[in-house]
């Protein structure tokens, strides 16, 4: 029997994820956490090989993930989330979990993911694996520090540029992680820097382009808002206080 941990707050996603792993042939032996404490308490008590955790439990915080490695070291884990993947996948992983899938995934794909993790290995959705895949290419010295930004991250960089962040829709913290994250890989120790590198490597446009697409995406293109290109031209000692 493979000792299993589920932590989540919302009762009925527990039940529903003991139902579907229930429906087949892996031996799991399941236990429950339906909160941060009580999750801490579980791992007190016992060892278990695989934890499905929920990060958004109240208490948990974006660090859950490291915590339990800490914990636990001896554990597979596999985060099945509402949060989106690419603005907290990528670095779940690099805390250490051995797997990452979102609550929309469908049940056979659950199952996937729980048979490769309770295994010990890695389950990546076609969307993280991309970008692991972008991330990996920005070692490659042919190519620019810019190419190997993953969509979300090129997404700030291009809002950082234009001054229009609050469009993406994101919480102010995960804006303000993709945008140091972004700032670190582009070696750009000020937000004004980012505008110069895009304007160095003439890649503005490009930019623009993309932050007219998410105002239109947003707000629709009968909106009164200000053209990408005029706050493009503004000044670049304002730009980043939208996603501080």
């Amino acid at each position: 029997m493979i000792r299993t941990l589920v932590a989540e707050a919302d009762p009925v996603a527990r039940l529903g994820i003991r139902a579907i792993l229930g429906m087949g042939a892996d031996a799991l032996e399941i236990d429950e956490a339906g909160s941060h404490a009580a999750l801490l308490e579980r791992l007190r008590e016992r060892y278990y090989e695989l934890i499905i955790v929920e990060p958004a439990m109240r208490g948990a915080g974006e660090s859950l993930v490291r915590r339990l490695r800490e914990l636990s070291p001896w554990s597979d884990i596999l985060v099945f989330t509402a949060l989106d993947e690419l603005a907290f996948g990528i670095e779940a992983i690099r805390q250490g979990a051995k797997g990452y899938l979102m609550k929309t995934a469908r049940q056979d794909e659950l199952k996937a993911a729980v048979r490769r993790v309770a295994a010990g290995k890695p389950y990546l959705s076609k969307v993280l694996s991309e970008e692991f895949a972008a991330g990996a290419r920005k070692h490659d010295t042919r190519k620019k520090p810019h190419e190997g930004l993953g969509k979300r991250e090129f997404q700030v960089f291009s809002l950082a540029v234009c001054e229009s962040a609050q469009i993406l829709g994101l919480s102010a913290e995960t804006v303000g992680g993709l945008k140091r994250s972004v700032m670190d890989r582009l070696q750009a120790p000020m937000p004004q820097d980012l505008v110069a590198y895009a304007m160095a490597q003439g890649i503005d446009a490009d930019c623009r382009a993309t932050c007219g697409g998410l105002w239109i995406g947003r707000y629709g293109e009968a909106a009164a808002t200000p053209s990408p290109a005029s706050q493009f031209a503004s000044s670049a000692a304002g730009i980043g206080l939208a996603i501080r």
